[in-house]
């Protein structure tokens, strides 16, 4: 099954009439972590690839980050920011600043035929003089600060002294599958300011998630969209509990994507490893509308009827979120999450939780428009 990509969220622009492969994404902008805020991403696609890298696609990204220091209040010991990529496959192959532990001007960098930053080289860059990759800058930067991850799928900007407030630069190198059109971030930050220095304490926020477009990679086939111009994002959470189960749920994910559904399932992209936590609480987090699909065992676990805890866990923990989020803010998630009841199941199987009762549900007779015109009708509205 062939699920449709969110053109929604990236909301990007060229950075120059001519550059195809490059744009500014807004996803991370207005996410905010504590004292720390995230501010809209660069990108740029490396094309051609230096040798070395066949079957893969590369960028360079340009990160901003801001610490959100009132004057009258001592800045942190120490802060910190983290990008976590949605799979092994997804590399960060260098990044700037690695290593600051004296203040460093404003310097400038490109790339190697290996795709690390280095200082410019006269006569010796594989790059034009006016490519991009021939000129990174980064403004200048006050230690100390340490980068971790490197060749792994997060990088992480640890900032440790009198930690200057203001805003922050840093730039990355990304290496892709070559047909990825987006790419979903989970952004974490922590820090530790005087008044929390008690030991054994570590003051973090609750990590957020986005999603950038990637430049230059094939643009998708885009589906039938709202009024706003926009396909409705929908995660389709469901206990796996018994083949029909599962079937009957592919059925109703294609009923969605045909009629301009984007759908995000688990059963979708089953052949490359990912880490489901991280892509359930990714869905989750972004997401327009979630439908929750009404079943024995769904009812089972949010009710606290599974005794047997080695049972359903991927159920358990999607619940789990879902609870949390209804119930710290009710107003909005009781409209973004919808319980479906499919044909033949019975709104006596969505959980107690989600309001079976005193809330709205959409029963499916049938896998037709006509059976599920109540669910679209909702979906297509003004996203919740």
């Amino acid at each position: 099954m062939v699920l449709s990509p969110d053109d929604r969220v990236a909301g990007s622009v060229p950075l120059f009439p001519d550059g195809v492969a490059k744009s500014i994404d807004s996803a991370p902008d207005g996410i905010a972590i504590g004292l720390i805020r995230f501010s809209g991403w660069q990108l740029h696609r490396i094309d051609p690839l230096p040798g070395g890298f066949a079957g893969h696609a590369a960028y360079l990204v340009r990160v901003n980050y801001e610490f959100d220091v009132p004057a009258e209040v001592a800045p942190p010991a120490w802060a910190e920011v983290e990008f976590a990529f949605d799979a092994a496959e997804v590399m960060v192959v260098d990044a700037i600043p690695r290593a600051v532990a004296a203040a460093e001007p404003a310097r400038s960098y490109e790339l190697t035929g290996q795709l690390n930053f280095v200082r410019p080289t006269a006569g010796r860059s594989p790059w034009a003089a006016d490519a991009s990759e021939a000129n990174v800058a980064l403004p200048a930067v006050r230690p100390h600060v340490d980068c971790f991850g490197l060749g792994s799928s997060r990088v992480r900007w640890r900032h440790s002294g009198a930690v200057p407030a203001g805003t922050h630069t840093a730039w990355l190198v990304l290496l892709t599958p070559p047909d990825r059109t987006e790419l979903p971030v989970l952004a974490g930050g922590a820090y530790q300011r005087a008044a929390d220095a008690e030991p054994g304490l570590r003051a973090s926020g609750r990590p957020d998630a986005f999603t950038v477009r990637l430049p230059g990679a094939p643009e998708p086939e885009v589906p039938a969209t709202t009024a706003d111009g926009s396909a409705p994002r929908v995660f389709v959470s469901y206990a796996q509990e018994s083949a029909a189960h599962k079937e009957a749920v592919v059925r109703l994910c294609r009923l969605l994507v045909a009629e301009g559904v984007d759908v995000r399932v688990d059963q979708d992209g089953l052949d490359r490893r990912r880490n489901w936590d991280r892509w359930t609480t990714t869905q989750i987090l972004r997401t327009d509308y979630v439908i929750v699909v009404a079943s024995p065992a769904y009812r089972a676990v949010g009710d606290g009827e599974l005794t047997d805890e080695t049972r359903h866990r991927g159920i358990r923990s999607e619940y789990s979120r879902l609870a949390d989020l209804l119930h710290r803010y009710p107003d909005r998630w009781t409209k973004k999450l919808l319980p479906v009841v499919l044909p033949g199941r019975s709104p006596d199987e969505i959980p107690l939780a989600f309001l079976p009762a005193i809330g709205d549900y959409y029963p499916l007779s049938a896998f037709t428009r006509a059976a599920a015109a109540d669910l679209l009708s909702v979906l297509f509205s003004a996203p919740a």
